[in-house]
């Protein structure tokens, strides 16, 4: 279920799929002011035309004077040999079987998964964040069935997946007020379309039209329902392959992830029940 803001407070340690840009820092930065633990900040990169990926760090400094230099790490991590495996090789395939472009971002999105999955195992982090926002959720990777089918798939590995931002009602010039309030520069924007400090995915310019004039397609729920299915049993195979070859047993850091899980929803469980009744 949705967290309210101060709910927020009862969690520990948390990921953001980050890219710098004006959404991500602004959850890094509202997030990481009420929860307990420490934020991981992972920026993925892959070789298929991704440019300008040290612009992720723009706003570390901030993130130091804001958060603290120890509230977070942030990681640049190569996506590349993972996409393979998740879908990037059968991109064509896909498209002809779920008749659609968008198998495309929605497998790269799947792969980051997988690799904030892997993270948050080897790290007993219980959340991921992601930073979809207030007017874009007709975006295939922000569509009610593929945070639900998230919700559900990381919940298996003990990992609680929200989408603060829309969870809260956060939209663009929000975020740009949060940024601006503990003086971050948000970078130029107007309307949902936002040029901020994030690299450049030259395969995400199929999107471009739906940021600068609101025109987009839509995206039928079933077969993304159906892309989702096929990608998670996939994803565990690859997760569950990189625990093993580092030596870890990955059903034991599943288990760990599931108690530190289990204990926070009982803290917020008695920070529910200890609010005043109007």
């Amino acid at each position: 279920m949705p967290l309210t803001y101060d709910e927020y407070s009862c969690l520990k340690d948390f990921s953001v799929l980050y890219s710098g840009g004006l959404d991500s820092v602004a959850v890094a930065i509202y997030l990481g002011l009420v929860c307990q633990g420490r934020a991981h900040l992972l920026t993925y990169e892959h070789r298929y035309g991704a440019f300008f990926n040290e612009w992720s760090r723009r706003h570390n400094a901030d993130l130091d004077r804001v958060l603290g230099p120890n509230a977070y790490e942030h990681h640049l991590i190569d996506l590349t040999a993972v996409w393979n495996e998740v879908g990037f090789k059968k991109m064509i395939r896909d498209a002809l079987h779920y008749r659609g472009h968008w198998v495309c971002c929605l497998g790269c999105q799947q792969s980051m998964a997988a690799h904030t999955i892997l993270h948050s195992l080897e790290n007993n982090v219980t959340n991921a964040f992601i930073c979809s926002s207030v007017g874009g959720e007709y975006a295939v990777m922000s569509m009610g069935v593929t945070r639900q089918k998230n919700i559900e798939n990381y919940a298996r590995y003990g990992i609680r997946y929200n989408a603060p931002l829309l969870d809260l009602g956060i939209n663009k010039n929000e975020e740009r007020r949060i940024l601006k309030e503990h003086d971050v520069e948000p970078g130029w924007g107007r309307r949902r379309s936002h040029q901020g400090f994030q690299p450049i995915c030259v395969l995400g310019f199929q999107h471009a039209l739906d940021i600068v004039v609101d025109f987009h397609t839509t995206y039928p729920p079933d077969r993304v329902g159906a892309f989702l299915d096929d990608k998670f049993e996939i994803m565990d195979r690859v997760i569950r392959a990189a625990l093993q070859a580092k030596g870890h047993d990955p059903d034991q850091l599943i288990d760990r992830n599931l108690a530190k899980y289990d204990q926070e929803e009982a803290d917020l469980a008695t920070f529910r029940a200890s609010r005043p009744r109007n």
